[in-house]
């Protein structure tokens, strides 16, 4: 794990080393979920699935990682870019998410946190109209470790 420096102006964020084997480039701010299909390493994700269990997160993947490229995966902190799904509208802050589909979706407590205490939180309100274009980047509270 690697904990990032804390600075006065920047929230506290921790990372973990990983390796992408979605079989494509996984795109900065979408949440990964451990691999149990094929490979059992620890440390092979993939983008999440639609329907994903909630015990298989692993965090929000940093930068855009090449398939089969080692990266880091955000666990803990603020983010201000993770994609939420565009059909999401009227969501307030503190609205829980859940990975699906390689996106957020917006979901209740006990859906978020079926595999122990993993979510991630919204930090920011999301409009009617910010949530009518495509899939969008927005500020979060990620704690899955």
């Amino acid at each position: 794990m690697q904990f990032a420096q804390i600075l006065r102006s920047d929230p506290e964020k921790v990372f973990a080393q990983i390796r992408n084997i979605s079989g494509a480039t996984a795109s900065a701010g979408i949440p990964v979920e451990w691999d149990v299909a094929s490979v059992t390493d620890g440390n092979a994700v993939t983008a999440a699935k639609s329907g994903s269990l909630s015990g298989l997160f692993a965090g929000v993947n940093d930068a855009s990682l090449a398939d089969s490229a080692y990266g880091l995966i955000q666990v803990y902190g603020f983010r201000t870019s993770a994609y939420l799904s565009a059909g999401s509208s009227g969501l307030a802050v503190g609205q829980y998410l859940q990975p699906a589909g390689g996106i957020f979706i917006d979901t209740t407590l006990s859906a978020a946190t079926t595999s122990g205490h993993q979510f991630v939180s919204l930090m920011e309100t999301v409009s009617a109209d910010a949530a009518n274009s495509a899939t969008l980047s927005w500020n979060i509270m990620v704690r899955a470790m």
